[in-house]
This record gives structure tokens, C-alpha cells and sequence, in this order.
């Protein structure tokens, strides 16, 4: 049986059945003698072997003797068996601890998220240095002078998303509070993905980049020039950049890396790594030590809600449960410690996890904040929205509260008499799709769209007609049929008449299909969709409307309440944060809403103090950032007893073997990896120096022997399709 296993495996099964072996040994030897003189008292009883009976009366000369001898065996077997037990206790528990002193040198490898030091974790021991349970440990205490940072994302600039956006800004802070109590030199490190196919580069920043340098000189530039800071921006003294290999997988809008990330880090300064969003870094990372091993301290941020986006999704009813046990299996073996962003997000590990808000908004949202409380008149070219007071910024996908938006304009117009006009901001992929439903359908759309359906089937001077149901009539199918094959049982089409079928499905795929009920609206409302703009800019709007129930925590929202801005939200976990400014003007139902967004238009909102003002910047979310990540020494005792660290590791480990070779590959593909599934080929072809880019242009159809059944089932068709899904919020 050991053949089948790796030297590893052969050592740790051998190891495994001497332990056994020993244990019997040990427990058998220990109860040997008891036994003994059991049997001889049985005997002296006169049981069913013996040769004698005390009931001979025969024998009754030797009855007392006997007797005596009895008691006597008796007796010493009762207090041998009593010193024999207690001494099988005292080898047993000996025998544990050596067993589990073997177990522990074994799991050294795995740094777990034990938060003691060997000592502290005995009660015993003298724990003169832990008797303030409040004070943080070494370990979590990120004040600590000259301890390094690496902050690892899966965005970058110029893709202007949040999870390239937020860290970048995080880790400059960071930066910034290193350099209070630590030397002048770079602490901090930021960690992002150089995207190495160029046609990748396209897709996502629309340019293509010749090297990493260009990328980082642009991610500086927007430091100290969008950013304004100009400390965090130089290159000598101020952030540190690293870039990873990466891949876009362009059916999730998501980058994942290629490789290990660790690979190119200096080991000597991996102390802290904060992971921004480690359930995504870690999906389909590639075979190797895992973060709590390289790292002494590991803290996962998570942003998305990738539970609620599966469930909204037809198949969700069993896709969802596997991406949140995924999830919840990537945070607890990869972090030490994990922040939620808010209460809406599910639970990854109930006894690592703190809810707070850690981002902050840009110094120019609190300028126009500061500029609104002066009473400071706008120039004269930042007024071109006219009369309209209402603007709502996002992605435009219907995920994102668009159909709710819809809901309450009705029923405004319901309470009214009329729509409320509204500027929406933003792109995305269902677009079109909203436009067509504020704008209302018109009828001249169905009758253009079935005179494409006519005129796309007439061919080469041929004509195919459609019936008054919208069918191909059969007479001009026929027409094009071979009059040497009329008699056969099984007629087929011509070529010339597969070229019109193929032009009438190329005609049918590009008829817009309504996607949702919504679109079939008639009334049109007064909403204008001036396209994606910078949120800093639109500063002459004073009430910003966001219905969305889909957000982990909303920045949009917290950039228009930090502009000075009124914010009508729904009541909802994601939004507890702003409940607190007084601009915020929360809604539990529709009448809320309409009362509250008629409150807004004849009121001007209240100029933000200085303190809650500070709530919304940067150095303020790195405050709250630093204390969500510190653990006390109660807290670390509290875990331990809990046992958990060891649970962490073995889905480390379990994670870690089963993405190794080729079935790791295969098992990347089934979960919907796509370009970024091959990570083990990927590795031994940089290690071998036979890595080509045009070779890895389209690795999604490439399965490598993974089942075409298997492929094609309603499970993994399903779980593919609900990460495609997911891609298109996170983006």
C-alpha cells in the first residue's frame, strides 16, 4: 500500500502504525499483572477450571487455608490493580504528550494562527509579562517600530476600480503612519498584478503598457496628482511597488495571478501581509507554502459580497452554499485575522472576525465638503446641470439598485403626480438594457427588429419568407434543397442554404432581448445617462440617491456625505456606517423614501463638524484599520482554547495538496479557472525558461483530459456560470 504514496506520505504512514503499536504495547503491559492475580484468586475460588472446589467437603482441612490465601490474592490484586491503574494514567498522559509533541513538530512547518507563544499557552508557566488580558500581542500590534507591510491586491491602476483604488490608498497611508515610529526608510510595500499578455492590458486599461516600470511610473503619477501625496509617491523614500504575474479571466471581469505571488518577495521582510480580499487571491492560487506559514501575521479585508451575487442567479440554490464554503475555507486558512467592511457579509470564522468600516475618501470629496460650509459659491463652468438636485453614480447593472430606482419613481409619481428627474452616472454591461427601461419602449423597435429578421434571409438572389408567426416558411426552404436529393429519405440542406441559416442566427443574436420585466416599460422618465465620469467633479448635486441593498459598503455613498452632500439610503447592515452623519436620510419603506427626497429638495444639508468630517478620511480608516487588526492577549487565550488553528492548517494543507500536478490543473478548470487554471504548467515552463505568451492566449477551451461528460454537467456548467456572474460586479 505504501508504494502509492511519496516518501513523505511512506514516512508518515510508518510513522503513524509505530505509534499505534506502541500504544498497545504500552496498555497491554501495564494491566498484565493485574490479570495475573485475578486469575489466581478466580482459582483459589475454585472456578470452573480449577481442580479444586471449596464446596468438597473432601477438602475441608484445606478450606481455611485456602481461604486466607484467598483474602490474601484478593487483596493484593485490588491494590496493585489500584497502583497499576494509577500508573497506566501517569504512562498514558506521558505517552500523550509525547504524541503530541511529535504531532507539533510535524505542523511546524504551517505557521497556524496561534497568537501565543509556547509558554503563554501554559497556564502553568509564569505569565508575568500576559497579565493584562487588554494589552495587544506582539504579533497583531501594527505600532510596533520597523515592522515591514505588504499589502497584496488583484487590481491596479489604471483600472479604476475599488480594489485598486482602496489598497493603493491604504497602503499610502500606511505609509505615512510608518514614518512616525520607524526610521525614514520604506516600510510599507504595495502588491499588484502585471497583467502579462498584452492583449489582457487592452481589455482592462485599454493601452498596453512595455514594461512594469511604465505602469509604476502611472500609479505614481496618480498618487501625487489625483491623491496629493507627493511623500507616499516617490520612488526613493516613498511606497514600494511589486508586481506578480497575472491573467484576466474575462467571463469572471476578474485578475487572478499566475504563479506564486510570495515568489518575488524579500523573505527577510514578510512579518505582516494584508490580503484584500483573500478569498479571491487564493481561489486558484498555485501549489505552495501558504501565507501564514511565509508570514508572521496575516490579515484579511473583505469587500465583496460574492454569496449574495450567486444566490441572486437562477442556480444559486446550490452554487451559492459552495462559493460561501469556499470563501469561509480560503479566510480561515490564509488569515490570522479577518476585517469586514460591514454586517451584511456572511461568516468566514466566527473567532477571527471584526466588523469596521478601514476606507477612507479622497482629500477632494472633504475639500467640497469644507467649500459647502464656507458658503462658497461654485465657479461659473462647474454649473451645467442646471435645476436637477438628484444624481445616483455606480456600474450600471441592474444588481446595483437600478430596478428598486425604478420602483420608487413610480410610486413617487404615484404620491406626486410626476417623476422625479435624476442624472445617473457610470457604464457597464447592462447599460443599454436601463436606458431602454427609464426612456420607455418604443413600438418602432419590434417592427425594425422583425424587418431585420426579412431582410437578413435574402441571399445571392434567392428569397426565404417569414409566415405571419414569425417562421421560416417551408416552401422557400425547400426551394433550396437539390433536385438530385428529392428523393431521399433524409434531406439536407444546400450550402447555399446553411450560409442563410447561418446569417439568420448571426440576425437572431443580435435582436435585443429584454433581460428583465423592467424593460417593457412605456412611460418614460426624466433621467439623463451623461456616461462615467469622476464622482469629485459632479459638485453642484445636493441629493444623491442610492436604493442598492448589493454593496458590502458603498464608497459612492460615502464620498457624496463626505462632499456635504444629502445621501438617501435604505436601512440596511451595509449602510450602519452613515447612519450616524446627519445628512444621511435613511429609508425603511417607499413612503420614507418619498418623504425623505422631498425633505432634501426644499432643505440645504448641514455643513459637516470638523469631527465627523474626520470620520471620512484616510487616516482616520487607518486608525480604525490598525485597531481592528490588533488582538488582545484574552482574545489570543480564547482562541486557543477553541482550537480552531488546527482545523486552519489542515485546509491549508488540504488546499495546498489538491492544487499539485496535473490534477490540480483539472480541478481549476472544473471550478471555471479558465486562462488561469494551468498553474502548475505555468511554473515548470518559467522554471524552464519555455514560457510563451502567444502560447497562453486562450488556455479556456484547452481541458486537458478533464471529462467532456463532467465538463458538460449541470453541476459544473452551473458553478462556472455563477463565478461568470460574480465577474461582472466586481470589475
Amino acid at each position: 500500500m505504501l508504494l502509492h504514496f511519496g516518501p513523505r506520505q511512506q514516512r508518515l504512514t510508518v510513522l503513524f502504525y509505530l505509534v499505534i503499536l506502541l500504544l498497545y504495547v504500552e496498555l497491554a503491559s501495564c494491566s498484565i499483572s493485574t490479570k495475573l492475580l485475578r486469575k489466581y484468586a478466580f482459582w483459589l475460588r475454585g472456578g470452573e477450571d480449577s481442580a479444586l472446589s471449596i464446596d468438597n467437603p473432601s477438602e475441608n482441612k484445606t478450606f481455611a487455608s485456602k481461604n486466607k490465601l484467598f483474602k490474601w490474592a484478593n487483596k493484593n490484586a485490588t491494590t496493585l490493580a489500584n497502583k497499576d491503574d494509577r500508573e497506566a494514567s501517569v504512562r498514558k498522559r506521558e505517552f500523550l504528550d509525547r504524541i503530541a509533541l511529535i504531532s507539533q513538530s510535524l505542523l511546524k512547518k504551517e505557521k497556524d494562527a496561534r497568537l501565543l507563544p509556547p509558554r503563554a499557552a501554559d497556564q502553568s508557566s509564569n505569565r508575568t509579562e500576559y497579565d493584562d488580558p487588554n494589552a495587544i500581542t506582539p504579533q497583531s500590534d501594527l505600532t510596533i517600530p520597523e515592522r515591514h507591510i505588504h499589502i497584496v491586491t488583484t487590481a491596479a491602476i489604471p483600472w479604476f476600480t475599488g480594489t485598486s483604488i482602496n489598497p493603493l490608498l491604504r497602503a499610502a497611508y500606511m505609509h505615512r503612519q510608518t514614518q512616525q515610529y520607524s526610521n525614514k526608510e520604506p516600510w510599507v510595500t504595495l502588491v499588484v498584478p502585471w497583467l502579462e499578455l498584452p492583449k489582457d492590458q487592452q481589455t482592462v486599461y485599454h493601452k498596453v503598457f512595455a514594461n512594469q516600470q511604465e505602469q509604476e511610473d502611472e500609479i505614481r503619477t496618480w498618487l501625487r496628482d489625483e491623491a496629493n501625496m507627493e511623500d507616499a509617491a516617490d520612488p526613493e523614500t516613498g511606497l514600494q511597488i511589486l508586481f506578480y504575474p497575472a491573467r484576466y479571466h474575462a467571463g469572471m471581469g476578474s485578475v487572478f495571478a499566475m504563479g506564486d505571488i510570495m515568489a518575488n518577495m524579500d523573505p527577510k521582510k514578510m512579518d505582516v501581509c494584508v490580503l484584500e480580499e483573500p478569498e479571491h487571491c487564493n481561489w486558484f492560487r498555485s501549489p505552495g507554502d501558504g501565507w501564514t506559514k511565509r508570514f508572521t501575521y496575516v490579515i484579511g479585508i473583505v469587500h465583496t459580497n460574492y454569496k449574495e451575487y450567486a444566490s441572486g442567479e437562477y442556480h444559486g440554490m446550490w452554487t451559492a452554499p459552495a462559493i460561501q464554503l469556499m470563501s469561509s475555507a480560503m479566510v480561515r486558512a490564509y488569515c490570522h485575522q479577518v476585517i469586514k467592511l460591514s454586517a451584511v457579509l456572511q461568516t468566514y470564522a466566527h473567532e477571527k472576525e471584526v466588523t469596521s468600516n478601514v476606507h477612507g475618501v479622497r482629500s477632494n470629496f472633504l475639500e467640497e465638503g469644507k467649500r459647502r460650509a464656507r458658503g462658497d459659491a461654485l465657479p461659473s463652468q462647474d454649473d451645467a446641470q442646471g435645476c436637477v438636485q438628484t444624481y445616483f453614480v455606480a456600474k450600471l447593472l441592474w444588481a446595483k439598485g437600478l430596478d428598486l430606482m425604478l420602483e420608487m419613481e413610480d410610486y413617487y409619481r404615484q404620491c406626486t403626480g410626476d417623476y422625479f428627474p435624476i442624472h445617473i452616472y457610470g457604464s457597464g454591461p447592462d447599460e443599454k438594457d436601463i436606458i431602454r427601461a427609464f426612456h420607455g419602449r418604443q413600438k418602432k423597435n419590434e417592427s425594425s427588429q422583425e424587418h431585420g429578421l426579412e431582410t437578413a434571409l435574402s441571399m445571392e438572389g434567392g428569397s426565404t419568407n417569414l409566415t405571419d408567426s414569425g417562421k421560416l416558411d417551408a416552401d422557400s426552404v425547400n426551394a433550396t434543397t437539390d433536385s438530385s436529393d428529392a428523393g431521399s429519405s433524409s434531406w439536407r440542406l444546400t450550402k447555399s442554404a446553411k450560409s442563410k441559416f447561418k446569417t439568420l442566427k448571426r440576425k437572431v443574436d443580435e435582436v435585443d432581448i429584454p433581460k428583465s420585466l423592467a424593460e417593457f416599460r412605456k412611460n418614460p422618465i426624466p433621467a439623463v445617462f451623461p456616461g462615467r465620469v469622476d464622482h469629485g467633479t459632479l459638485r453642484n448635486y445636493t441629493v444623491f440617491v442610492n436604493p442598492s441593498v448589493s454593496e458590502v459598503l458603498c464608497t459612492t455613498t460615502a464620498e457624496a456625505l463626505a462632499m456635504g452632500k444629502f445621501a438617501i439610503i435604505p436601512v440596511h447592515p451595509s449602510n450602519t456606517f452613515f447612519h450616524r452623519f446627519p445628512n444621511c436620510l435613511p429609508y425603511r419603506n417607499k413612503i420614507e423614501f418619498v418623504a425623505n427626497l422631498r425633505w432634501a429638495m426644499t432643505h440645504d444639508p448641514e455643513p459637516l463638524t470638523p469631527e465627523l468630517a474626520r470620520e471620512f478620511t484616510w487616516e482616520a480608516a487607518t486608525e480604525r484599520f490598525i485597531a481592528a487588526s490588533a488582538i488582545t492577549w484574552e482574545e489570543a487565550m480564547a482562541r486557543e482554547k477553541l482550537g480552531w488553528n488546527k482545523v486552519d492548517e489542515r485546509i491549508a494543507w488540504f488546499h495546498n495538496e489538491a492544487g499539485k500536478g496535473v490534477t490540480g490543473d483539472m480541478l481549476r478548470k472544473m471550478f471555471g479557472a479558465g486562462p488561469v487554471a494551468d498553474q502548475v504548467k505555468y511554473i515548470r515552463q518559467a522554471s524552464e525558461g519555455e514560457f510563451n505568451d502567444e502560447d497562453s492566449d486562450d488556455d479556456e477551451d484547452d481541458d486537458d483530459g478533464l471529462s467532456a461528460k463532467f465538463r458538460r454537467s449541470s453541476f459544473a456548467q452551473a458553478l462556472r456560470a455563477s463565478l461568470d456572474d460574480i465577474g461582472s460586479f466586481i470589475q
